[in-house]
């Protein structure tokens, strides 16, 4: 009896146990993607090994993928040209470095997701999901000091669980979240359970993580996540049903929420940070004046400042990041970004409905990404694993559900009769 196999970029033929130990590295990864405390974290060692495995084992380059492998070229070539400019200045290289691989994560993402769609679509999601719903779960032991280590957890009184940074920790939590939000609407009453747990601890990290733009994330990739859901759904009554989950759904959110506010410290710090407004956001020398002054700063520098300079000019970090890829790739990164975030939406768009087994994933990846590209006016995602791995996943859908068309045209036109002659 022969073992099955399966055929894969590259002419190679893989039996489904070979498959399944790389994917299983991939799963790791992203089971793991919840501790990055320290550099490289284990998600980074885990990819690095997943592209050497899968490099030296057969992934192939769909011509679908092809623009958005380039506009990330050129973004990290403006990085490389860049970097010319303070090549001698302490963590600048390491800094360009970290950029390239995480791209290259991103791709890699891309190009796992444009074969066997569905299956890895899933695996990542729950792999997410579980490493979600633990970080969330950090949350809560940290800030409510639940455990000994329980300061390592907190930075200023917020959770940040095993972060370096709550304004990026609760970012991280909005797919796994929408995921699951997602599967409420279709759900059994009687399995529900088993989803509003992790979904409880994921919320609740994002909530006391008191990152604003977080808050409105979750809120925007939720609503659009659901108005997407709704156009995909495949009756009236399936429509209705969403509807129904999604208002019982955010009245739980808000007694989740009620719950929390009743405790002192918890209300104090949401008083704190529900302004609008904070100090270092306003004023000439504000976050806000800081951008403007840096992109007119931008037009009278085709390469850039070079990276970490801005601090030094503004006192501030950039906290933009199309500003930053001016500042620290040029006008070539630039203009790379933005066109990438455009051409992004318009091919996410034009496949993000087609019926696919993966589209449901495929909604809460791109609506969790789309929101956080607006966000990214306020703060630099650049470096964000996740942020990557979602634009990455986009494109993978992307490929996938063209090339899906493109058979579902092919077999359609093969079954027409042909004319009489």
């Amino acid at each position: 009896m022969t073992a099955s196999r399966a055929t894969y970029g590259g002419g190679r033929a893989l039996t489904f146990g070979a498959e399944g130990l790389r994917e299983g590295i991939v799963w790791l990864a992203v089971a793991s993607s919840f501790f990055v405390m320290f550099e490289p974290a284990p998600y980074d060692l885990l990819f690095i090994l997943a592209i050497a495995v899968f490099a030296a084992t057969g992934l192939s380059l769909p011509r679908t993928l092809l623009p958005f492998v380039l506009l990330v070229i050129l973004y990290q070539l403006g990085a490389v040209l860049t970097l010319t400019l303070v090549y001698d200045r302490a963590d600048t290289q390491k800094w360009t470095t970290v950029g390239i691989f995480l791209s290259g994560t991103g791709v890699f993402y891309s190009l796992l997701l444009a074969e066997r769609t569905e299956i890895r679509a899933r695996l990542i999601a729950n792999a997410w999901v579980i490493a979600g719903a633990i970080g969330g779960g950090l949350a809560i032991v940290g800030y409510f000091h639940l455990a000994p280590f329980a300061d390592s957890l907190l930075i200023y009184g917020r959770a940040k669980a095993t972060f370096k940074d709550p304004n990026v920790y609760a970012p991280y939590l909005i797919f796994p979240a929408l995921v699951l939000i997602q599967r409420l609407y279709s759900v059994e009453l009687k399995k529900s359970l088993f989803v509003l747990l992790p979904l409880g601890l994921i919320m609740s990290g994002v909530f006391l993580s008191f990152s604003r733009g977080s808050w409105g994330h979750l809120i925007g990739s939720a609503a659009i996540m659901t108005v997407l859901t709704i156009l995909a759904a495949p009756t009236p009554a399936r429509r209705a049903r969403i509807l129904l989950i999604c208002g019982a759904a955010a009245l739980g959110a808000a007694l989740l929420i009620a719950v929390l506010l009743t405790l002192p410290s918890v209300s104090s710090l949401f008083a704190e940070r529900a302004s609008l407004e904070q100090n270092y956001d306003v004023g000439r020398y504000g976050r806000f004046g800081r951008h403007a002054a840096g992109f007119q700063l931008a037009l009278e520098r085709p390469f850039g400042i070079g990276i970490f300079q801005f601090a030094k000019l503004f006192g501030a970090d950039v906290h933009n990041t199309y500003l930053n890829a001016f500042m620290s790739y040029g006008w070539l990164g630039g203009l790379a970004l933005p066109t990438l975030v455009i051409v992004t939406f318009v091919f996410a768009g034009r496949t993000i409905l087609v019926p696919t087994p993966w589209r449901p994933i495929f909604i809460c990846a791109f609506s969790t990404w789309s929101v956080l590209m607006m966000e990214a006016w306020v703060i630099d995602v650049d470096h964000w694993r996740h942020q990557w791995a979602l634009l990455g996943m986009t494109w993978g859908f992307i490929a996938a559900t063209i090339a899906h068309q493109r058979r579902a045209d092919g077999a359609a036109s093969a079954r027409m009769p042909r004319a009489a002659g």
